[in-house]
Parts: C-alpha cells; sequence; structure tokens
C-alpha cells in the first residue's frame, strides 16, 4: 500500500483552511491507498485541540485512515485517540519525547500499551527521530508488538538495519517504511508499503515499485528505485514546507506552513526539475 502523509493547508495568515483541506483530500485520495492526516508532514503538532476537530469534521476518506498522535502523556493521548475513533481511523502514535530521558523503556511500554489498551482505534508505532529526537529501542517494538491492539509499525529513520530487525523478529503486525530513498531496501527486508511524503506529488512511480518488488522483477525495480531516489532524497530535505511549495506548484490546494515557518524552501530550485521532470512523465498528482 501506498499511503501520503497529508499536508494540513493553512492560508497565507497561517488560519486552518478546512475547505482546501477536504479538497486536498479529495484530489489525492483517488491515486493512494489510504490517507493519514496529521502526521510529520501534516503539521499536526501545530494545531489546537479544536483546529484538529475542524479540521477531521470535513474529512470523509472512503479508504482506510489514519491519525498522527503526537502528545506528551496519556491524558493528552486519550483525546486525540477519540478525534480518530470519530472518523473510524488507526492512530499512528510517536513517543513522548519533551521529557524523553525520563521515560526510559517501562515509561515507552506504559505510553503506547496504555494508548492500546483504550481500545479506541487500532494503534501503529511512528518512529521517526529526525523529527522527535527520540527514539523507539527495539526491545520495545518487539515487545508492544505482541500487544493484540498494536497493529503496525512506520519507521523513518532510513536505517535499513531496524527493518532487518523488524524481519528477524517475525514482529507479526504491519510494517511501513516513511523514507522514500530507501523504499525497495525496506520492501527487501519484509516492509509491506509506504507512508511517504513523496505520494502527495507522485505516487504513480512508487506504486510502480511496489508492484515491480512484489512480481518479481527485482532489476526493473532497482531501476526505478535509481531513478525516484533524487527526488524522495531533495524532498526530504526540504520537508513540509518544500512539499507544500510543490503542491501550489502543481496547482494544489497545499496552502502554506503555519508561521514562523516560511513559504518557500530554499531546496526548491533543487526540486523544481526533478518536479518537472516527473510532471512530463505523468507521474505526478497534478
Amino acid at each position: 500500500m501506498i499511503i501520503p502523509p497529508l499536508p494540513t493547508p493553512f492560508d497565507r495568515s497561517g488560519n486552518l483552511d478546512v475547505e482546501a483541506f477536504h479538497e486536498l483530500a479529495q484530489i489525492v485520495e483517488p491515486h493512494v491507498d489510504g490517507l493519514l492526516f496529521y502526521g510529520s508532514n501534516g503539521e499536526g503538532v501545530h494545531l489546537t485541540r479544536e483546529e484538529r476537530a475542524l479540521g477531521l469534521a470535513v474529512q470523509t476518506p472512503r479508504k482506510p485512515a489514519m491519525v498522527g498522535l503526537m502528545e506528551e502523556t496519556l491524558a493528552q493521548a486519550a483525546i486525540a485517540l477519540n478525534e480518530a475513533a470519530n472518523l473510524g481511523a488507526r492512530v499512528l502514535v510517536t513517543p513522548p519525547r519533551y521529557y524523553e530521558a525520563n521515560l526510559g523503556h517501562e515509561g515507552l511500554l506504559r505510553y503506547f500499551g496504555g494508548i492500546a489498551d483504550m481500545g479506541q482505534a487500532e494503534v501503529w508505532l511512528y518512529h521517526v527521530p529526525a523529527n522527535t529526537k527520540a527514539q523507539m529501542p527495539l526491545p520495545v517494538v518487539a515487545e508492544l508488538a505482541q500487544h493484540p491492539n498494536i497493529g503496525g509499525l512506520k519507521d523513518s529513520s532510513g536505517e535499513l538495519a531496524r527493518m532487518a530487525f523488524y524481519r528477524a523478529q517475525n514482529l507479526g503486525i504491519k510494517l511501513y517504511t516513511g523514507h522514500a530513498p530507501t523504499f525497495l531496501g525496506a520492501l527487501a527486508l519484509g516492509a509491506h508499503g509506504g507512508i511517504l511524503a513523496v505520494s502527495n506529488l507522485a505516487p504513480k512511480p512508487y506504486r510502480m515499485l511496489l508492484e515491480l518488488w512484489q512480481a518479481g522483477k527485482v532489476a526493473e525495480a532497482q531501476a526505478l528505485q535509481a531513478e525516484v531516489e533524487p527526488f524522495g532524497r531533495v524532498l526530504a530535505q526540504g520537508g513540509f514546507v518544500l512539499l507544500k511549495q510543490a503542491l501550489r506548484h502543481l496547482g494544489l490546494p497545499g496552502g502554506y506552513p503555519r508561521p514562523p515557518y516560511p513559504s518557500e524552501s530554499p531546496v526548491w530550485p533543487s526540486f523544481q526539475p526533478l518536479l518537472e521532470e516527473f510532471r512530463e512523465k505523468g507521474w505526478t498528482v497534478g
């Protein structure tokens, strides 16, 4: 499966644009296998509680939905979990990060296990150290995977050694990568698909890559991975600011980042030619 972490559009003044949010979801959804709201590229940490609820209230996904849960305590998590449950969505949960040093393994088990015990939605673990600066120790992941209400894991670290560990442990949960430059490597190590920022812009080549691998066409998959690698790598450098700029360039309602973040990325001159090349190939959404 190919799932995009959908950006959350704000207008130039930084106000949540719910109409654009709904419109963007409607445009992207037919090209992918599901939608992630309020993931890392969805700026979930930039929203108030009221805005989170308002943004989800306008969504009408027809395919499987996920909602990012990036909280610090179980009390906060319970509110976000209820929002996701109302949408019929899974939750993608990052570890607490502000006081991470005080948690330890047992604290992480209490946090993720406590959310899973609430039983309102299926829980997926989310390892994204580039953003959270928090770690998900491998023994903790292996233990949490035994919980009956923890059904998946997204690893955006790009560390293929972690993917190898997950496969060796036979965790019994769905494994997804969030790192486009190592997508094929993750598939080779047991990933079921990708939750990829690039799939907001160009899901087609990544679906092709997945299908080639599943069909056993390894050489063709390797060639395609080499072709798309610069696109994923440069987009990762620019993050959500670059993603929104690229969506606007394609005429899609991606909106703007919320201040103080800039509306344009310094990486754009490097990314624009790659985006235009993908558009010429018919690979982009817009």
